[in-house]
């Protein structure tokens, strides 16, 4: 009897491991077009925010990063009105990458937020934007390596790590508009090239 109590656990285990790692693979086939998606916004509204601050010398275009978000999530649920044939079940993969993009999102919005309320009350406006950028590549490296190591995705890994590490970098030595232009180009190796992967080979995942 207790032999046939740990069989019993045992093959419940081996259909829980199974069905995560069909989940994870149903997760990647479907990653590509939103990593595309985002990495593009990103792109586009890096270079306009690039001209504009260039241009007009003021760095408060940097809030069209806030109307990018709310245009980015409005094609994300038309895509998956698009695709509803390829819609995925809530699982604990799409749980997990849930969460790590929306605690992306959360500190991405609110750090600026905070930086251009807080910043100028206590130190003026020389520290007003400071390593935001920065510290926004780095948050964006990191949801987007942890993401990769999820789904066991060498491009998306590789894409985050240099991409934040380097960018973040790159950032604090290029302060003023030129941040943007790190910008659009770790979203380039981070987001756009592996989703572009990831749909190239989506058919031998």
């Amino acid at each position: 009897m207790e032999n046939n109590n740990e069989l019993t656990a045992e093959r419940s285990l081996e259909i829980i491991k199974r069905q995560i790692e069909q989940s994870r693979k149903d997760t990647l086939k479907n990653a590509g077009i939103p990593l595309i998606i985002w990495g593009a916004m990103v792109v586009v509204t890096a270079l306009i925010v690039w001209y504009m601050w260039s241009t007009t010398g003021s760095g408060m275009w940097g809030f069209l990063w806030f109307a990018m978000g709310f245009i980015g999530w409005m094609l994300m649920i038309w895509q998956g009105k698009k695709e509803k044939k390829t819609h995925i079940p809530k699982t604990i993969i799409t749980q997990m990458m849930s969460n790590i993009w929306f605690a992306f999102g959360v500190f991405a919005s609110a750090f600026p937020v905070l930086m251009f309320l807080v910043a100028p009350l206590l130190f003026g406006k020389f520290a007003l934007g400071f390593g935001i950028t920065s510290i926004i590549i780095l948050l964006l490296g990191l949801c987007t390596t942890i993401t990769g190591m999820l789904l066991k995705n060498g491009w998306i890994t590789a894409g985050g790590i240099i991409g934040g590490l380097a960018g973040a970098a790159s950032a604090i030595l290029l302060q003023g508009p030129n941040e943007m232009l790190v910008m659009a180009g770790v979203s380039l190796i981070s987001l756009v090239i592996p989703g572009i992967m990831i749909n190239r080979r989506k058919n031998y995942v």
